[in-house]
């Protein structure tokens, strides 16, 4: 077996690679906004910026807009119920077929639109991807996609179905004091802790199994081990 053998080097190169960009972090505010696709940072080929009409042309797929650090963090106010809903402004040729990778991380194909239509991401009610790119998955040979802009709004979960609109309220009134109760730190005690275990229990099924299979098991600790593993058998 050869034996290797080290040397010593006085004077080693480093390696030279270019300094990766400081990512510049934002907190959004507002209640509702708009971001111009123009403003969202892109990678891959096959797009172009029209500056006149301050939009993105997509000619083909591969494409990706980040629109990270221009939207607001997806789950900021997930404690107080509320999403952030997210609508595309875009505009098709007439046999588009774009299909994308939407906020929610869904993939969908947008209807076609040569005049121009909204898309509103219904996933985003469940789920809101933490980088907020949209991907060009697909587009159909020599047609082409127009992006102009993202509208966003932070919508209550709390649901009204639209045969209810008649007669229901379409918004959600809250007082500063309900909100600062979502936020308030409460102190653990051992009744918090047994609370919480009753409530688990009378909600799920599967751990209240779990519970008294926890009950057999210290039963069973009683017994050696031959006793225990035989009325396990029974």
């Amino acid at each position: 077996m050869l034996t290797l053998k080290r040397e010593f080097f006085p004077r080693v190169k480093k390696t030279i690679m270019p300094r990766p960009p400081t990512a510049r972090e934002t907190d959004v505010l507002g209640q509702s906004g708009t971001v111009y696709a123009g403003e969202a940072q892109i990678y891959g080929d096959n797009w172009y910026f029209d500056k006149t009409e301050n939009l993105i042309e997509i000619y083909g797929a591969g494409a990706a807009l980040v629109f990270r650090n221009l939207l607001p963090r997806p789950h900021k106010y997930a404690r107080e119920g509320l999403y952030l809903q997210l609508t595309l402004a875009y505009r098709t040729t007439e046999n588009a077929c774009a299909n994308i990778r939407n906020f929610s991380g869904n993939h969908v194909n947008l209807p076609n639109s040569v005049a121009g239509a909204l898309f509103t991401d219904p996933n985003t009610y469940y789920w809101v991807t933490d980088d907020l790119t949209v991907n060009i998955n697909s587009l159909y040979t020599g047609e082409k996609l127009w992006l102009q802009r993202v509208d966003w709004e932070w919508v209550s979960r709390e649901v009204i179905y639209d045969d209810e609109l008649t007669r229901g309220k379409p918004f959600l009134n809250r007082t500063p004091e309900q909100v600062a109760e979502r936020y308030r730190e409460t102190v653990v005690t051992e009744e918090t802790a047994r609370k919480f275990l009753i409530d688990r229990i009378n909600n799920d099924a599967d751990f209240a199994k779990r519970c008294l299979g926890l009950l057999h098991g210290d039963r069973l600790r009683e017994k050696d081990l031959v006793a225990a593993y035989q009325e396990l058998r029974v």
